[in-house]
């Protein structure tokens, strides 16, 4: 049964190039981490909800499917499944009833929602979650599954939430660490990193999110804003020569002007250019 999707999903279209484009910068960065071809786990998680993590894990997933390699996208977050809500599916179990012996994984992967792209789906459970994962009957889903895929993404709970993402990273090749731009606590980092280093976990790197594009922020995160925009600014629609906008006023020329100035400094520019 098909649903309206809550959670975009890029790579279907020519919109919205620069989050395209910072999902493939993802995908080939974890590419050149970790080259395995056949098999190859990789878990996705935050500190706490909210954060993005199964944006991540489902267009990392897709990012990957595009280029005609075969993917498995998991939901292992089971006290709050989203994963096939993101392509449109409703569905009446999943890993829950796999773990508990219930049913084959096999019969339950909702194959191609998208072209090389299957999910195994998850329904909600709220009791006795994390003792599902801590017996080996996910390591024997997880490697009975791997000669089919070229990559199985684990989309997992928050680490404040529950410890299943750190009992999970035992079964992965890395973990990426989403982290929502000023949302987070220092604490809730560090105890979230210090769960993930007490597991043993690989920790590929971190994905910072939302962070608003044309914002301007002090230090190294202004640098993030400007290399977002540079998409922009490199791909005009073809047979223009500069874009059309409205003329600004008061503040926002202001605004404007300062961060065109700190985006010409950071790119090394010191001609001393008026704008």
């Amino acid at each position: 049964m098909e649903i309206k999707s809550k959670r975009r999903v890029f790579f279907k279209g020519d919109e919205n190039h620069e989050i395209s484009e910072s999902l493939r910068v993802i995908r080939t960065n974890l590419h050149f981490l970790h080259e395995k071809e056949n098999g190859r786990v990789v878990l996705v998680t935050s500190s706490t909800p909210k954060e993005g993590k199964s944006f991540i894990a489902a267009n990392y997933a897709m990012s990957i499917a595009i280029t005609g390699k075969k993917v498995l996208l998991i939901d292992c977050d089971i006290r709050r499944p989203r994963a096939h809500e993101s392509f449109g599916r409703k569905v009446k179990k999943g890993l829950e009833s796999v773990l508990t012996g219930e049913s084959n994984p096999r019969d339950l992967i909702l194959k191609n929602v998208e072209e090389n792209l299957d999910v195994l789906p998850t329904k909600h459970m709220n009791f006795n979650v994390t003792e599902l994962f801590l017996g080996d009957k996910m390591k024997k889903v997880l490697d009975d599954l791997k000669g089919d895929y070229n990559t199985i993404v684990l989309d997992t709970p928050p680490l404040v939430v529950a410890s299943d993402s750190a009992i999970l990273s035992k079964f992965s090749d890395g973990v990426v660490f989403v982290v929502a731009y000023d949302q987070v606590s220092k604490k809730e980092l560090e105890f979230s990193k210090k769960m993930l280093d007490n597991a043993g976990a690989n920790i590929f790197g971190f994905v910072v999110n939302k962070v608003e594009k044309s914002g301007f922020s002090y230090g190294n995160y202004c640098y993030y804003n400007n290399n977002y925009t540079y998409y922009k600014d490199y791909y005009m629609d073809e047979g223009k020569e500069e874009y059309i906008s409205k003329p600004k006023k008061g503040i926002e020329k202001y605004m404007d002007r300062l961060k065109k100035t700190y985006k010409r400094q950071l790119s090394g520019d010191q001609k001393g250019k008026k704008y």
